[in-house]
């Protein structure tokens, strides 16, 4: 963590309280806002200073805010004021001032002080406090004149005045505690981020040094060094300021060639997983591909061994140095020198800066000291925009991670809904089509026939459009998931598809490029009805997407322990307000033939098959839909029993609290020769079954005070050995394990058909033959 950051923080808690507190209160309202905003910074007092716990408490507070209801774009910003407080908090001085420009004072010999227009002491190096005896917090914010004796007080105001025409370059002054000491003071005008003043050096010897011919080339010499300094703290404040690690690579490297005056700059990042120095920007005139080409391990070359051992190198005859290295496909260089100083931040390695000069124009100390501290603001911001980068990322996870849930949420609110409609709407049905059944097996006319047979069509179709709706809405769990090639599926589809992408694309006189590359080695559980329908969606979307033709690339691959499905194009493309919404129900950007329902459906298919679904579109770019599925193949179900010949003669008991539907199942299983009892209610479902013998008993689920899981413990209580069946609107949506185990042998959805009560009559009775024959 930066240090000016962790000063801010300890400083100015309550501004920075408030600003955060301003982001969080739309959402929290302002009590709340204040209460969250007070709590994360004493989180953040705890972590500091490592940057690591600060940053993982930032983002762990992020997550939980947006959790909570607050806009992503808000926790950002209520974050970047811990980050960035300059930007938000406004103050005098911006806390990076002194964090830059006192270590570039320090390593400058001698007294060195930053005199405002006020007079007073803005900063003073190492030399100075030495000087006066005192610590530098001692001297900064302290008047200028006040260190100094009676008699020269007066020409020091004069040396540093704001008007320039009265205003001495310079002056022999004594210190007030050390009156016998007489000191030159020489004075240089400064300006930056609204801080005004003079550096003013303070030199012992006056006479020796007026005396010396050579005053007016150290004065020069001053102003020289003056505005390397500004340069220095211009391109340091503008690097402490960004996040963004190529804008900050490339300031570096740009800059470097303007303060140090090198005809190339290079900077190479340290590759830590591989152990390599890889040129992340680099400023030459030419072989620019080549030199980014170059990587060097650690102690290769002389910027290697500077990344090895960490300290700063000159070397002044570059193309003789043992240690250097030639860069493939350039010429040697017959005349260079070459200086290098490490990146680094709490003693670790980061990369290395190498700057280079042609003919003999060579590097100095000088040069490796300006470089050096220029490196060391490099190494902050360099690490701000790693740990910004990484946020990034996370918060980008995190905003993918919350929009899937929001998905799940609103697929899971419209499943309880057709969880509900689907049950009345299927006790209607079953009352419906049982009846039509029933009329259809004993009526000979041909004209009543024909018309119950409509009757009956509508009630099969009904059924069928309530178990769409469980599909759409995921709710269902009576799959018959079979060992698939997804290769296989994926063929298929691509040529069931294949008039709308190679026939319908010439026809509207366009071309459509279809690119295969299927490599998925391991089956996967699945419906193949269901995912051809998922992927035909997927084909004919991208179809619609490349109006002008394009390229489709459809491939599978394994994955770990999933296979992955890609497809991908590059059609128009999708902004991000229309990728969030591409599968909420209904909608649809195709204005006359969609229906707002394909992607949806396909999540929900998607989802039963325990997969995930990912989504990546530009505008103008394309668009890939990725989906992974458990790689593996279906368990063995085993063949539900379906016999033919008589149905033997059972005592069924039947329990229903409604009436029309209790009344056709009982006349249907007379139809079919049983012998029924019927009770209306739970209830009275048990008592009857206390007071009589049954062979089966069909119970419904859903009926009040006692239910049909009910019915069933109470009779596997008296006779463990009686069948049953769990007769339920939400039949589709019961798992056969979780059935069985509350003692439910079959289940048996509504609306049912005389079929469907003929095949459980003969699991029963083939059960009971194999439990007879035991």
């Amino acid at each position: 963590m930066p240090p000016f950051v962790v000063r801010f923080l300890q400083r100015h808690r309550s501004r920075i309280a408030q600003a955060v507190a301003r982001e969080l209160a739309p959402s929290f309202g302002a009590e709340r806002a204040r209460e969250e905003s007070e709590a994360l910074l004493d989180r953040l007092e705890r972590a500091l200073p490592d940057t690591w716990s600060v940053v993982e408490t930032a983002h762990d507070a992020v997550r939980e805010w947006i959790a909570r209801g607050l806009p992503a774009s808000r926790a950002g910003r209520a974050i970047a004021v811990l980050l960035m407080p300059g930007d938000s908090i406004e103050e005098a001085a911006p806390p990076e001032f002194d964090s830059v420009v006192r270590p570039l004072m320090d390593a400058i010999p001698g007294a060195l002080l930053l005199v405002d227009h006020s007079q007073r002491i803005r900063l003073c190096n190492r030399g100075a406090a030495e000087l006066f005896g005192k610590p530098w917090s001692a001297i900064e914010g302290t008047t200028f004149l006040d260190w100094l004796a009676a008699e020269s007080r007066d020409t020091a105001s004069r040396q540093v005045t704001h008007d320039d025409k009265g205003g001495l370059r310079l002056a022999r002054v004594r210190l007030a505690a050390r009156p016998d000491y007489e000191l030159l003071s020489s004075r240089i005008e400064f300006s930056h981020e609204g801080v005004e003043g003079w550096f003013v050096t303070l030199r012992p010897n006056p006479a020796e040094a007026i005396a010396d011919a050579s005053l007016s080339e150290l004065l020069r010499h001053e102003m020289t060094q003056k505005e390397k300094l500004a340069a220095l703290l211009t391109v340091s404040h503008a690097l402490v300021n960004s996040l963004d690690l190529k804008v900050v690579l490339t300031t570096i490297a740009k800059q470097v060639r303007h303060v140090i005056r090198t005809d190339e700059c290079t900077v190479f990042l340290l590759d830590e997983s591989e152990g390599l120095l890889k040129p992340a920007v680099c400023e030459v005139e030419n072989y620019y591909e080549e030199m980014m080409g170059c990587k060097l391990r650690l102690g290769e070359g002389i910027t290697g061994m500077v990344a090895l051992n960490g300290r700063g190198e000159i070397v002044n005859d570059a193309e003789n140095d043992p240690r250097a290295i030639t860069i493939p496909n350039t010429p040697p260089v017959d005349l260079s020198s070459l200086m290098c100083v490490p990146l680094m931040i709490r003693e670790r390695v980061l990369g290395v800066i190498t700057m280079m000069r042609y003919g003999a124009r060579y590097f100095v100390d000088e040069d490796l000291e300006m470089a050096t501290l220029f490196a060391a603001q490099c190494s902050t911001a360099i690490e701000n925009a790693r740990l910004f980068e990484q946020m990034k990322n996370a918060y980008d996870k995190l905003s993918e991670t919350q929009s899937q849930l929001v998905q799940s949420a609103k697929l899971n609110a419209l499943g309880e809904m057709a969880g509900g409609v689907a049950h009345d709407f299927n006790n209607v049905l079953a009352a419906i089509l049982g009846r039509t059944q029933l009329l259809l097996k004993n009526s000979d006319d041909p004209e009543l026939r024909r018309q119950l047979q409509v009757v009956e069509q509508a009630a099969l179709d009904g059924a069928h459009t309530v178990r769409r709706v469980q599909e759409f809405t995921r709710v269902r769990q009576d799959e018959r998931f079979e060992t698939l090639d997804v290769n296989e599926v994926l063929m298929g589809v691509l040529e069931l598809t294949r008039t709308a992408w190679e026939a319908g694309a010439k026809r509207r006189g366009v071309s459509i490029d279809v690119d295969v590359d299927l490599k998925a080695s391991r089956p996967i559980a699945g419906n193949a009805s269901e995912l051809r329908e998922v992927f035909t969606n997927l084909v004919l979307n991208a179809v619609d997407a490349m109006p002008w033709g394009g390229k489709l690339s459809v491939n599978s691959e394994c994955d770990g322990e999933h296979v992955k499905v890609r497809f991908r194009d590059n059609g128009v493309g999708m902004d991000a307000e229309t990728r969030g919404k591409i599968f909420d129900p209904f909608f649809t950007t195709k204005q006359i033939k969609g229906t707002g329902l394909g992607l949806s459906v396909a999540y929900g298919i998607v989802t039963r098959h325990r997969g995930m679904f990912e989504v990546n579109s530009e505008p103008s770019v394309g668009t890939e839909f990725t989906l992974r599925f458990p790689a593996g193949g279906a368990a063995d179900t085993g063949n539900p029993g379906g016999g033919v010949g008589p149905l033997p003669r059972l005592r069924a008991l039947v329990v229903d609290d409604e009436e029309p539907v209790l009344a056709v199942l009982a006349d249907l299983l007379v139809a079919l020769g049983q012998e029924v009892r019927v009770a209306l209610g739970g209830a009275a479902g048990i008592e009857t079954f206390r007071c009589a013998e049954f062979d089966v008993v069909f119970t419904d689920l859903g009926m009040p005070d006692v239910n049909g899981w009910e019915v069933a413990v109470g009779v596997k209580a008296q006779c463990p050995l009686i069948p049953v069946v769990l007769v339920t609107g939400w039949g589709y949506q019961l798992e056969g394990s979780a059935a069985q185990a509350k003692g439910v042998d079959y289940v048996m959805p509504k609306p049912f058909s005389i079929s469907d009560v003929e095949r459980v009559l003969r699991q029963v009775s083939e059960s009971m033959e194999e439990r007879g024959a035991a």
